[in-house]
């Protein structure tokens, strides 16, 4: 037997195989389009609440989507059981973004110890979780912990020689509310809610 004859022995062998390759990518593409197009049309159907900033982008408020963090070896849709959710949305790291039955305004921007406020990026089309942190720029570092103290805050850390600090809502509290009134304080040049749009996710 000669190499051409090989050669073509070896091709017809795996001709199948590799139709079948292309075939199983084919089909995983039309999967992925189609949860793509799913979850556009679950984020299109929801409202959008009250406008913020984050980093110098705009977000909306989605006051009928929330964000998780699932528990050790739990599977997404184990989570959205779990916090009886209505649709997975997204997996985002290791949390889980899913639709929920439509609340008051006031439970969708309070912060608990179970899930988390969402926002849209009407740029981006992106979803950002919201946990419960508050970027601000003082006026004088010196009076990070009075402010903490006025408004109910945590300190997280801050940065005297940046005049920054960071805050954090305590669970039950409202953090859109606490933006504004931390705004609204004379000691302070600026705050902004913490949004988490992107995640880097190790393999």
């Amino acid at each position: 037997m000669n190499i051409r004859n090989i050669v073509l022995l070896i091709v017809l062998v795996a001709l199948p195989a590799l139709t079948q390759a292309a075939d199983i990518n084919t089909a995983g593409k039309k999967v992925a389009a189609a949860a793509d197009t799913e979850r556009a049309a679950l984020l299109q159907a929801q409202s959008r609440g009250s406008t913020v900033i984050s980093n110098h982008q705009e977000y909306q408020i989605l006051p009928g989507v929330r964000a998780v963090e699932s528990l050790l070896n739990e599977q997404p849709q184990q989570t959205l059981t779990r916090m009886g959710g209505d649709k997975l949305i997204e997996t985002k790291g290791p949390f889980v973004v899913f639709s929920t039955p439509v609340q008051s305004q006031s439970s969708v921007t309070t912060v608990n110890v179970t899930s988390y406020t969402t926002v849209f990026n009407p740029r981006t089309g992106g979803v950002g979780i919201v946990p419960g942190t508050l970027n601000v720029k003082l006026k004088n570092s010196e009076n990070a912990a009075a402010i903490a103290s006025d408004h109910g805050l945590e300190v997280v850390r801050v940065f005297a020689h940046l005049q920054t600090a960071f805050y954090r809502v305590k669970p039950g509290q409202d953090v859109v509310a606490a933006v504004v009134s931390l705004a609204s304080d004379s000691r302070v040049d600026s705050a902004e809610l913490e949004v988490i749009e992107h995640m880097n996710v190790p393999n």
